[in-house]
């Protein structure tokens, strides 16, 4: 497959900003478009439309997200060439492996990781979200990223897990290599170092909780089995990377997108303050209308389909943009309106669809309930204290994530 230019901007800062405009012209004029990557080299193909969408993620036996599945021999031999050593010890986990592979692997996990348990943390998660705000409340104004929709997540999945609490910035530190493209050399061995001293520190944990179990999610998955089959080593190393960086990583930036689009909707701010009953429902709109995960993670054609008017070949790469299908004006009515009180007649994608729904959308779910409740409640009169034109977007492709968002309220 050729590699054209580029046609659609999807990596600038200015794309960044103002990325449903762009998503838009997508969706209305190439829905299944073929371009260079991030890389500016690497042909993929952006599927932005609902249909195309939903498609992809349920078919999870032409669309893999193992290439050993999907690639020629010769081109999985040069695939395989560019991957880093220490980027295996991170990248055997469930969301990487399709078929028996991924089905045994979520098994595994899922012993370990129960709704019913994500349930019981809800008094803990609203413990941990007034103690954020305690210092601050008295203060009137703070940075949402920094201050709570980080420090909350990262909190609960370390306290899930059994890491210490005082190794908590370390991990925002090395979640943010996973996550940030690296492009240049020394981009490059900056997050090589960091995923190795990850994965060092994983290790000596899992030597910890081998010889000292605890009641933590670490130890659980260190002792494991179903039927004799239990997590090797490097499976172990990433599962635990996997719920780590994306235990955390989505709600705070669901945290902080909810609270933008609620600050600049006061209307719908208004009914939630109301009724904080409906808050599950609203969370499910708000993740619709601006979600934490933009798009997909590479999937590979298994064989030649056609989708979209258009024909993807074997061994072709496909990301689906979720913020675009999210809406599409097909699938949702005024879908660039946030209505908390819309009854949407299709679900959102914002978590995935099919096999490789997000094992923790529940846990995410919860913690975005009780922030937001929390945040409107305590904060007398919140509201941005820059105008959202001044707030600025991470520039990572994967998450739709702020960078900060400083608030004021009266104190």
């Amino acid at each position: 497959m050729a590699s054209a230019p580029r046609k659609y901007d999807l990596y600038s800062e200015e794309f960044f900003q103002n990325a449903y405009a762009t998503f838009d012209r997508m969706r209305e004029n190439d829905p299944v478009v073929c371009q260079p990557g991030l890389d500016g080299e690497t042909p993929i193909w952006f599927v932005t439309r609902f249909a195309e969408a939903e498609a992809v993620l349920l078919d999870d036996k032409r669309f893999v997200r193992d290439p050993r599945l999907a690639l020629q021999r010769d081109r999985l031999a040069a695939f395989m060439a560019e991957f880093p050593e220490a980027l295996e010890w991170v990248d055997s986990h469930m969301l990487n492996r399709d078929g028996d592979d991924h089905r045994r692997l979520r098994r595994l996990v899922s012993k370990a990781f129960t709704p019913r348990m994500i349930e019981q943390l809800r008094p803990r998660i609203q413990e941990i979200a007034d103690a954020l705000l305690d210092p601050v409340v008295a203060g009137g104004e703070m940075e949402l990223v920094s201050t709570f929709a980080f420090p909350l997540p990262i909190t609960v999945i370390a306290e899930l897990l059994g890491v210490p609490a005082e190794d908590r910035d370390k991990f925002r530190e090395w979640s943010d290599a996973f996550v940030r493209p690296a492009l240049e050399p020394d981009q490059q061995a900056r997050t090589l170092e960091s995923m190795a001293q990850f994965v060092a520190y994983l290790h000596a944990l899992f030597e910890t909780r081998r010889a000292e179990p605890t009641d933590d999610l670490i130890s659980a998955l260190v002792a494991v089995e179903d039927g004799g089959d239990t997590l090797s080593e490097q499976e172990l190393t990433s599962m635990a990377t996997l719920l780590i960086v994306a235990g955390h990583e989505t709600t705070v930036s669901l945290i902080g997108n909810a609270m933008v689009a609620l600050l600049t909707h006061p209307e719908q701010r208004a009914l939630i303050e109301a009724d904080p009953s409906q808050l599950p429902r609203a969370v499910e709109e708000l993740i619709r209308y601006d979600g934490p995960v933009e798009r997909t993670l590479n999937r590979w054609a298994t064989e030649d389909v056609e989708l979209g008017g258009q024909t993807i070949r074997q061994g072709e790469s496909v990301i689906v943009i979720l913020g675009a299908a999210d809406r599409d004006p097909s699938r949702f009515e005024s879908p660039d309106v946030l209505d908390l009180t819309a009854e949407r007649d299709a679900r959102h994608l914002g978590f995935g669809r099919g096999v490789h729904f997000c094992l923790g959308a529940p846990l995410a779910r919860v913690e975005a309930e009780i922030a937001i409740e929390t945040l409107l409640r305590r904060l007398r009169g919140v509201r941005l204290a820059v105008p959202v034109e001044e707030l600025r977007w991470r520039p990572v492709p994967l998450f739709r994530s702020l960078e900060a968002v400083p608030l004021t309220w009266d104190a």
